[in-house]
């Protein structure tokens, strides 16, 4: 069987370029363009996913034209290092991105991003809102012929008395137009540029990266009012995981520091409501804005030669596990949205429920291209689930997040632990571990089968041999040293079948060969 480490040493280097390919006939194919819509603190919380509070209309149309990963988990519940890690197609321990602070240019400054390696292979790469970390200083201007931040008062408030020094409200509800916010002016740049590229003859790879439903959930009223705020009373899964340990939680800090949320304790039932259907809103909005571009493909005749890619750069609590925000590893922390679409897909519609990783979307799009593989990504090419969502594998999903909080996020204190995750079947687990010791502490197990995390059952001696399993996964993760079959399991199987034809057809002949002796 053949296998693939997932920690490779050495970085990514340029390819040969390939991507004039040849159809059956000989005449040369016309390149492909790659649209790549990231969107901010995006959790499943989409129709198409199964949510049924959320009206995406937009995002539903897009899955029923690609396929949609179920089950597509994100290397870090943080938009650095998430971000960092799908664009260069390493983990977090390759690029050594694990905070907000730390740059890849200082830890693989040669490394080839997605966006530049198609920029030194012909195609005109154009970044449009928060693609890379939206963070001063954290862009990478080596990776796009233009990038547009599109910062200015819409990335906050639209309200005269919130915008203040320092955070204002955690929400904003403004009956002002899509284009008074961030996100309209991203989408707007965004299409301008898709005329541009009508009649170019350059193939092209824009990135558009959406910020909400990121805080502050500032929405135009309009995507408020497709929701009723009594919809949002429940929690599901609300309740603190039994014998979770301290370490796999934090305060809310980023909740936290917005005018109108406590400083500590509880939330009110009505914050709750609120923040959720705030939340909602602001998905809603991103939803029109995919609309928007979508229908301007379409409109310019691009759609038919145009990969299309929608990522979420994490999942997101809204008050389950009794938390809220991301950075935990945690399955609603570490699961976010995946569909692809390409112009020749023949299985729309489509769902996969294989576990794929982010680091994988570098290496699918290398392969949809034409391109051959990096040795250095540690991700495998999804390109075999667009032609059969169905196929099995047999790959883990990993994730990571350290503690404490701040060294996490802003990377000046120290980091005390590191939390190892794998997601197998149903079955998530987390160890941490301790810097100072180099011990692995506080192992979590949880069977998410039907429901989130309720209990944590690490330890017990029914569960001893999966927990052994899954265990010596994560030490062999943080040690490099996993190994994972790169093929389907239906290709191996015929692999297996035509291996076991060929050493019978070899016994017969050694027989005959023998018997003529």
């Amino acid at each position: 069987m053949k296998t693939k480490s997932l920690l490779i040493s050495g970085i990514a280097l340029t390819l040969s370029p390939s991507f004039s390919t040849v159809r059956a006939s000989g005449e040369a194919e016309k390149p492909k363009n790659i649209l790549f819509i990231a969107v901010d603190d995006l959790r499943p919380a989409l129709g198409c996913y199964g949510d049924p509070l959320a009206k995406t209309p937009n995002i539903d149309k897009l899955a029923s034209q690609g396929v949609l990963f179920t089950n597509h988990y994100v290397q870090a519940p943080s938009s650095a290092p998430s971000r960092t890690s799908m664009l260069t197609g390493l983990r977090p321990d390759q690029v050594k991105v694990t905070d907000h602070a730390t740059h890849f240019r200082n830890t693989v400054p040669d490394v080839i991003t997605m966006p530049q390696y198609f920029k030194n292979n012909g195609y005109s790469t154009i970044g449009i809102g928060k693609v890379f970390h939206y963070s001063s200083g954290y862009d990478d201007a080596i990776s796009w012929d233009k990038q547009f931040f599109l910062k200015g008062e819409g990335i906050g408030y639209a309200l005269p008395e919130n915008r203040k020094k320092g955070k204002g409200p955690s929400v904003e509800c403004a009956d002002v137009h899509d284009t008074v916010y961030t996100d309209g002016k991203i989408t707007m740049k965004a299409i301008e540029y898709l005329k541009s590229f009508k009649n170019s003859k350059k193939p092209f790879f824009l990135g558009v990266g959406h910020l909400k439903p990121h805080l502050p959930f500032n929405a135009p009223k309009k995507y408020w009012d497709m929701y009723k705020r009594e919809a949002f009373r429940e929690i599901k899964d609300r309740n603190t995981p039994e014998n979770a340990p301290e370490i796999a939680f934090h305060q809310w800090q980023e909740l936290r520091g917005y005018g109108d949320i406590p400083d500590e304790g509880p939330l009110t039932p009505e914050t709750e409501m609120k923040l959720r259907h705030a939340y909602y809103a602001c998905v809603s909005y991103v939803d029109a804005q995919i609309g928007e571009l979508m229908s301007a493909l379409d409109e310019l005749g691009l759609r038919e030669n145009t990969i299309i890619v929608f990522w979420g750069d994490h999942g997101y609590h809204l008050g389950e596990q009794n938390i809220w925000c991301k950075s935990t590893n945690f399955e609603m922390s570490a699961r976010s949205p995946l569909i692809i679409s390409t112009p020749e897909m023949k299985n729309k519609a489509a769902l996969c429920n294989a576990l794929v990783e982010s680091i994988d979307i570098y290496p699918t799009i290398l392969d949809i291209t034409g391109q051959a593989k990096n040795p250095s990504h540690a991700g495998t090419s999804l390109k075999q689930f667009l032609g059969n969502p169905g196929a099995k594998w047999d790959r883990p999903a990993f994730n990571q997040f350290a503690r404490p909080y701040k060294a996490a996020i802003g990377g000046k204190d120290p980091k005390t632990h590191m939390g190892y995750s794998v997601r197998l079947e149903n079955w998530r687990y987390t160890i941490w571990f301790n810097y100072t010791t180099n011990a692995y502490e506080f192992p979590e197990l949880y069977d998410i089968s039907s429901n989130g995390p309720t209990r944590n059952i690490a330890g017990k001696p029914e569960i001893a041999t999966v927990e052994a399993k899954l265990h010596q996964l994560v030490l062999d993760y943080h040690k490099g040293k996993v190994t994972y079959s790169t093929e389907s399991k239906d290709k191996q199987g015929k692999k297996d079948k035509a291996g076991k034809k060929e050493n019978k057809g070899k016994k017969k002949k050694a027989k005959k060969s023998n018997d003529n002796e």
